[in-house]
C-alpha cells in the first residue's frame, strides 16, 4: 500500500493512495522494506516515474531521498520524499528528514502493536460471552445479559446449557465473586469446567458436587478466594408438551415458575456456595412445567438493583414477582427482555451489578400432521360441481 501527498505552491494537499504488488516495487524500496539499505539509489527517481508515483514529472526534473521508516523487526514503512532538481537537498534537509521517519516510524509500530493487542483481546471477550443455550426438544429459551462495565462487554454472570444423548439438556446460571475482566475469566474456567464435567455425570446435585470439587482445586492450586453461586438443571420433554426439571442449587437465588394461571410460584431451593468447603450442603428439587408454563433463572444483580425514589433501594424479589405476575403468554425472550427492562428502569442509569436472566418455556407438543383434501373437479358432463373436504 502507498500514501502520496503532493501540493502545488500554496494549494491544498492532495493526499492520493494505491497498491503495487510485491514485483512491481520499485527495487530500492523492496530493497528498504527488507530492511536492506538499497544499491539502486542512483536510480531512484527513474524507478519512482514508472511506479507512477511522480506523475507528471520527468525523472531529469527531480530530485529524491529514501528512508527507512524504523520498526519492531523490520521497517515499519519507507518514506520517499521527492523536490524540483534546482532545489537539492542540505546537510539540514536529510536530518530533518530522518528526524520525521524516525517518529512517524515509532508512531506506525505503536499503532500496528496497539491493533495487535485490542484483536487479541477482543478475542478473549468474545471467548467469555455468555453462549446462548442450544436448541432443545420442547424447549423455549430466553437469555438477557447486561455487565456491570459495558464497555468491557464481559462479566461474572453466566449461563448456557447443553445437550444430553437421551434428548434433555443440562442447563445453568450462575455468578461469580468479583467483576470485569477477573471475574470473567473465572466464568471461562467454571464454563469449561461443566463442559467437561456433564460428559460423565447428569444427576443435578451430583454434578454441582463434581463441579465444587474442580473449582477447589482450581483456585488453591492458583493461591485464588474465589466463589460462585450456581443454579444447575436438567430438562427433559414430556409427550404431552410439558417439560421436567430437576434442579440443584449453589447459593444462589430460587427460581420462580410461572404457571399457566398467571400466579408466580418461588421454588424452595436453597444450597452453599460452590468452591468454598470440601462437602457443600446442595439442595434439589424436581417440578413439571405444563405447556406455556415458564421457569426464570436470574441473578443478584437483577434483585438487588438500587433504584427508586431515593436511589438506594433495592427491586427485590417482591418486585421482580409482581413484574411477570400474568405474563404467562409471553414468549421467552420476551420475558427476559422484560426482567432486564424492568431492572434497568429501576436503576434509572445508575451503577449496577451483573446483569443475566435465562428463562426456559415449555413450548408444548407440536401441531399433529392433518391431511387436507383439496376440491378435486367432477369429470365434464358429471353436473355435479365440485366437492372437497
Amino acid at each position: 500500500r502507498w500514501w502520496r501527498a503532493s501540493r502545488a505552491d500554496d494549494d491544498a494537499p492532495v493526499v492520493e493512495r494505491g497498491v503495487l504488488s510485491v514485483t512491481e516495487l520499485p527495487q530500492a524500496v523492496a530493497d528498504s522494506l527488507r530492511g536492506v539499505q538499497p544499491h539502486t539509489v542512483d536510480w531512484l527517481v527513474e524507478q519512482a516515474v514508472e511506479a507512477g508515483w511522480l506523475p507528471g514529472s520527468a525523472a531529469a526534473d527531480v530530485c529524491a531521498r529514501l528512508v527507512q521508516l524504523p520498526g519492531r523487526d523490520a521497517p515499519a514503512g519507507v518514506l520517499l520524499v521527492a523536490r524540483a532538481a534546482t532545489d537539492w537537498y542540505a546537510e539540514e534537509d536529510v536530518d530533518l528528514i530522518g528526524a520525521f521517519a524516525a517518529r512517524a516510524g515509532a508512531a506506525l509500530t505503536t499503532a500496528l502493536l496497539y491493533r495487535e493487542q485490542a484483536e487479541v483481546a477482543d478475542t478473549l471477550q468474545s471467548s467469555l460471552l455468555p453462549v446462548e443455550p442450544v436448541e432443545a426438544p420442547g424447549v423455549q429459551w430466553g437469555t438477557a445479559y447486561r455487565p456491570a462495565q459495558a464497555g468491557l462487554r464481559i462479566g461474572g454472570d453466566f449461563y448456557g446449557s447443553h445437550r444430553l444423548p437421551d434428548g434433555g439438556s443440562v442447563f445453568f446460571l450462575g455468578d461469580v465473586s468479583g467483576k470485569g475482566v477477573e471475574a470473567a475469566v473465572f466464568t471461562g474456567q467454571l464454563r469449561q469446567c461443566l463442559h467437561a464435567l456433564h460428559r460423565v455425570e447428569q444427576q443435578p446435585a451430583r454434578l454441582l458436587q463434581l463441579l465444587n470439587d474442580a473449582l477447589l482445586e482450581t483456585t488453591l492450586a492458583h493461591g485464588q478466594g474465589r466463589f460462585a453461586t450456581l443454579v444447575l438443571g436438567v430438562v427433559r420433554p414430556h409427550r404431552d408438551g410439558g417439560l421436567s426439571l430437576t434442579l440443584a442449587g449453589g447459593g444462589h437465588l430460587p427460581p420462580l415458575v410461572l404457571r399457566a394461571s398467571g400466579e408466580v410460584e418461588q421454588l424452595p431451593l436453597r444450597g452453599m456456595l460452590i468452591g468454598v468447603v470440601p462437602d457443600p450442603r446442595v439442595g434439589q428439587v424436581t417440578v413439571r412445567l405444563a405447556p406455556g408454563e415458564t421457569c426464570l433463572l436470574y441473578s443478584d444483580g437483577v434483585t438487588e438493583a438500587r433504584g427508586g425514589r431515593r436511589g438506594d433501594e433495592q427491586l427485590g424479589t417482591d418486585r421482580l414477582v409482581q413484574a411477570v405476575t400474568d405474563c404467562q403468554r409471553m414468549p421467552a425472550p420476551a420475558l427476559a427482555e422484560r426482567i432486564e427492562q424492568v431492572t434497568c428502569d429501576w436503576l434509572a442509569h445508575r451503577d449496577h451489578d451483573d446483569i443475566a436472566v435465562l428463562a426456559l418455556r415449555a413450548t408444548g407438543a407440536g401441531p399433529r400432521s392433518h391431511r387436507h383434501l383439496h376440491a378435486v373437479p367432477t369429470p365434464p358432463g358429471d353436473g355435479a360441481g365440485t366437492t372437497g373436504s
